[in-house]
């Protein structure tokens, strides 16, 4: 199934269903162990995640391509398990102000209809490059969900 998206100057919404259960997508998306076999773009090899998962909890996710490391860090601002986590966002080594990260999940019984939304991006020039590395590891995140790829147990 695509991905539905829509982007405006300082923010992008991407929208897909999963073919997986709704505790499961979230378990995939709150487990270091299983976020590290898929949070990266396909052609971004994820290299470990750290996550404390709590309000104020801090995560670090470390990503490496041809070009160098990509390292993403932010705290948890909100998490409603099964339903919602929401995040700061910010890289390591790019000078980018915090922006937040909005994950909704909505349980549609075998599928999960999983909705993202990246606001505060600090102008319209990097909307089109997270909203393509975002979109790439929905799909990637999609594809081994529903091949029974990402452990989650």
């Amino acid at each position: 199934m695509k991905n539905n998206s829509t982007v405006s100057a300082t923010k992008l919404v991407i929208s897909r269903v999963i073919h997986a259960p709704c505790a499961l997508v979230y378990r995939a998306w709150t487990d270091p162990k299983q976020m590290v076999q898929w949070w990266s773009p396909k052609e971004i090899e994820c290299r470990s995640v750290a996550a404390d998962l709590k309000i104020g909890g801090a995560y670090r996710i470390h990503m490496v391509n041809g070009e160098g490391d990509h390292i993403a860090v932010g705290t948890y601002q909100q998490i409603v398990p099964n339903r919602r986590l929401q995040f700061t966002w910010q890289w390591e080594h790019y000078a980018m102000s915090e922006s937040v990260v909005t994950v909704e999940f909505e349980d549609l019984g075998q599928t999960t209809r999983l909705t993202l939304t990246h606001g505060g991006l600090p102008d319209s020039e990097d909307v089109p490059d997270h909203k393509s590395g975002w979109t790439s590891a929905i799909e990637k995140f999609a594809e081994l969900m529903e091949q029974g790829k990402i452990k989650t147990d």
